[in-house]
């Protein structure tokens, strides 16, 4: 399968909407203080979404769709008081193996018990492999079949981890290949990129996380399957915080 678009081929300045405080901030004894969902859908009506889409070769689309399930894989979710994403606090850690999220099903990411405060930078490690199976076939495009797409490929190296070490990428567009790649949502997008992270991992984040919280992370995967007749893949999507 070709990806048709890929993360670290991102145009434009991208936004990234939040609000992402519970109606009622009390927390139980022993309950976790941020809960952090998926979802597949669109956001709430009135939010500003980033767009993923690149340029490139998305001139060759000519049919769309959207996917029966799109499965990415979570390692874990660190978030940080500094703007910049220094000083990264580990709040879930799925070890090397991951977990599998559909995010067509509504599941909950990470759930931990960070203290109580204003976070400006939130950051996802996952696998740069994402799954997709189209809800109807179309085009190149066959329901119930995998497709998996590659993010970040052979030949790029510009990504860093939260220790800030530099990400090998691997694999191709026909032979995906799992790297674990960190996307990081800082309140200071210039701030962090100057701290050595990638402009093509950074999404900004509108406004802080403040915890204790229970929010939902957007990939808005309407109409991302995308099919030019011969190759069958996925646009990254829509991301938002809300």
């Amino acid at each position: 399968m070709r990806t048709l678009a890929s993360l670290s081929s991102l145009v434009g300045t991208l936004v990234f909407a939040a609000a992402c405080t519970a109606g009622d901030s009390s927390t139980a004894p022993g309950a976790a203080s941020l809960t952090v969902k998926g979802s597949g859908a669109a956001p709430p009506a009135g939010l500003v979404v980033a767009s993923l889409l690149a340029s490139g070769n998305t001139a060759r689309v000519v049919q769309s769709g959207s996917p029966a399930s799109l499965t990415l894989t979570v390692y874990a979710l660190y978030i940080s008081a500094n703007d910049d994403c220094s000083s990264m606090q580990l709040v879930q850690d799925y070890g090397a193996a991951g977990s599998p999220k559909d995010f067509m099903q509504n599941p909950v990411l990470f759930t931990g018990s960070p203290a109580a405060g204003a976070y400006k930078c939130v950051a996802i490690k996952m696998s740069d492999v994402i799954h997709m199976t189209p809800a109807t076939s179309f085009g190149a495009c066959v329901v119930a079949t995998d497709y998996p797409g590659d993010i970040y490929r052979a030949g790029q190296s510009d990504w860093k981890d939260v220790d800030l070490n530099t990400v090998i990428g691997t694999g191709t567009d026909s032979v995906p290949s799992n790297d674990h790649v960190t996307i990081f949502m800082p309140r200071n997008a210039p701030a962090a990129i100057s701290r050595g992270l990638s402009v093509h991992q950074v999404i900004p984040l509108s406004s802080d996380l403040v915890v204790p919280a229970q929010t939902t992370f957007y990939w808005d995967a309407t109409g991302t399957v995308q099919t030019d007749g011969v190759f069958c893949g996925v646009n990254p999507g829509q991301p938002s915080f809300h």
